[in-house]
């Protein structure tokens, strides 16, 4: 063994290569069927020295993964008393010696220690000390604790900006003013630097504040609008790159505030176009924010703020307008929104934001009606709105949410304006000829929207999966087509048989001859139901004839007889069981193979 390690390495390569070729014919005897390819020599290299293992270029890591795994269990094992110590404690002791300081200030503002000077500046010092000394509890990872100094810290200056202004008259306005820009500014800074909504929320209310405590009590227009509207700009700014909308549940509602509180104390004609003006402006700027927010899933950016923003600068341009004696131009305002939201529909964007502005485009012509038309041509305004909104749900192009909204503001306006074509006769009857006058005419109008109604919610039913809506449309439509009809000749025939009866009986004769004319009516009608649910196979169709022709039956024989006379009688009889015998016939004959669908019907039940 000793004289095999003092060879030299050439000798051993050359043994270990005879061994190779050795161990090469040995495999060639085994396999000689299988071709064999010529091995390449081999070379043995020894290398000078062996190589390093290689784990060991792992090893540092372990110590840290298992260092990250303890800190959980030491945080998790803390007492309950050491975090009382800790955490609470100091939390109360911050509280307690805030109280002490504010109740040794006011004991020595009592004593006049201190003018009113140094009053100013202990606030401002304090304040600013607080605002700093939080910094080091947000730095400990006491977020909650930090803000709420953060929040007395400001307070505390804006307090002392405003009692060096209001109540010791120390610095003009400008300045006061200049210095809670500063401060809300500094608010604004920390906001963005720390991520802090809350922050923002602390520099919001500052700025809505400072106008009241700086407040003179003047009409000062420009200048408060034009601070809203750089407000309302800042805000539009930071929302664009931070998801901070619950801000705007705090900005509309009391820039409204301030526009509404100036408005009743200070307007006037002479200041109408400046007022529309920067009512318009913040109007532009609200309607903006929901185009361009970071935050563009939330219900207060897709929803609330395009809502506001509409009745905001509706109402207050409405307001401005009527108050200037300039109604005439309300209807063109109404047009002039209805215009911009939809055209930003048009924007490609968010279903449910693009779903807000075509609501709020509709409700704004909605409105344009009342305001340039009055009585029978708002009714008839709302039906002919109804149905160019049915007929534009039922484009392929549109996705869900806006077909729902098209088609649930296109009922509504609908039932206004059958509902008012049945209503306002009541109120203000047109005493024109019978059958000839504008009450009956709306009626017909009416049931020709509803008729466009029911043509559209086939069309609905074509293109969309789900046909629950379209049917609902159709359902009531059909009914109360039905239902005017009804209601318009049964006014007509009374207006005919019973106006302008010179006596008391002669009124009688004709009420009963309106109510005879109204049976026969009300069975033609039954009769042109049964007919059309033959014809298009409408089962809803055939059911309100049936439901009509039974009405006919029970009106003839509890109330119609008692009145008519006997040549009355027989026709009514002779017509009507005419009328019911064929009914019965199609019936028998199956015209529409209810017999079989019957059949198929049990036949499945029993499968």
């Amino acid at each position: 063994m000793d004289g095999d390690m003092n060879d030299p390495v050439g000798e051993r390569v050359g043994r270990l290569e005879a061994e190779v070729q050795a161990l090469r014919a040995e495999v060639a005897k085994l396999r000689p069927a299988m071709p064999q390819a010529p091995l390449p020599s081999m070379r043995v290299v020894v290398p000078p020295s062996p190589l390093p293992p290689v784990p060991r270029a792992a090893a540092p890591i372990a110590p840290r993964l298992f260092e990250t795994e303890r800190k959980p269990t030491a945080k998790s094992n803390e007492s309950l008393e050491s975090q009382i110590g800790t955490k609470i404690l100091s939390k109360v002791a911050v509280v307690m010696l805030l109280i002490g300081a504010a109740l040794f200030l006011k004991w020595a503002f009592d004593n006049r220690w201190v003018g009113a000077g140094g009053r100013v500046v202990a606030g401002l010092v304090a304040g600013a000390s607080i605002v700093l000394w939080s910094e080091q509890f947000r730095r400990q990872k006491i977020a909650a604790f930090s803000y709420a100094l953060k929040a007395v810290g400001s307070g505390v200056l804006y307090l002392s900006l405003w009692a060096s202004f209001q109540l010791y008259h120390l610095v003009p306005g400008w300045v006061g003013f200049a210095a809670m820009v500063v401060v809300t500014a500094w608010n604004a800074v920390m906001a963005w630097s720390q991520d802090a909504p809350l922050l923002a929320g602390y520099a919001l209310l500052g700025a809505y504040l400072t106008p009241v405590l700086l407040g003179t009590g003047g009409d000062h227009e420009v200048f408060l609008f034009s601070y809203l509207l750089v407000i309302a700009l800042a805000l539009l700014a930071l929302l664009r790159v931070k998801p901070w909308s619950l801000l705007l549940l705090a900005a509309l509602p009391v820039t409204a505030a301030f526009y509404i509180a100036w408005y009743v104390e200070y307007f006037d004609a002479t200041k109408a176009d400046k007022t529309a003006l920067f009512a318009l402006l913040l109007w532009v700027v609200f309607a903006a924010i929901p185009l361009v927010a970071a935050d563009d899933k939330a219900v207060i950016t897709n929803v609330l703020t395009p809502l506001g923003a509409g009745v905001f600068g509706a109402l207050s341009l409405y307001s401005v307008l009527a108050d200037s004696g300039r109604r005439g131009w309300q209807p063109w305002a109404a047009v002039g929104f209805a215009a911009v939201y939809l055209g930003l529909t048009r924007l490609r964007g968010r279903s449910l934001l693009a779903a807000m502005h075509l609501s709020l485009g509709v409700v704004f012509l909605t409105v344009a009606i009342p305001l340039k038309a009055t009585g029978r041509g708002i009714l008839t305004g709302w039906m002919v709105e109804s149905v160019a909104l049915l007929a534009v749900s039922t484009t392929v192009d549109l996705d869900r949410v806006a077909k729902g909204v098209l088609r649930g503001l296109g009922c509504t306006a609908l039932l206004l304006g059958v509902g008012g074509a049945l209503i306002e006769p009541e109120i203000q009857s047109n005493l024109g000829r019978a059958f000839l006058n504008r009450d009956f005419g709306m009626a017909l109008g009416a049931v020709a929207a509803l008729a466009a109604a029911i043509f559209l919610s086939r069309r609905m039913r074509e293109n969309d999966p789900a046909k629950t809506v379209g049917e609902l449309i159709a359902v009531c439509s059909f009914v109360l087509m039905n239902l005017v009809l009804l209601i318009a000749v049964d006014r007509e025939l009374n207006r005919f048989f019973e106006s302008e009866q010179p006596t008391i009986m002669a009124w009688g004769q004709g009420h009963a001859l309106a109510d005879f004319c109204f049976s026969a009516w009300l069975m033609l009608q039954g009769v042109a139901n049964l007919l059309a649910g033959f014809w298009q196979r409408v089962a809803l169709a055939r059911w309100i004839g049936l439901l009509l022709l039974a009405a006919t039956i029970i009106k003839l024989f509890a109330y119609d007889m008692r009145d008519l006379g006997q040549g009355y009688r027989v026709i009514s009889y002779l017509v009507l069981g005419a009328l019911l015998m064929g009914v019965s016939f199609a019936y028998q004959r199956d015209w529409l193979g209810l017999r079989g669908l019957a059949a198929k019907d049990d036949r499945e039940v029993q499968g």
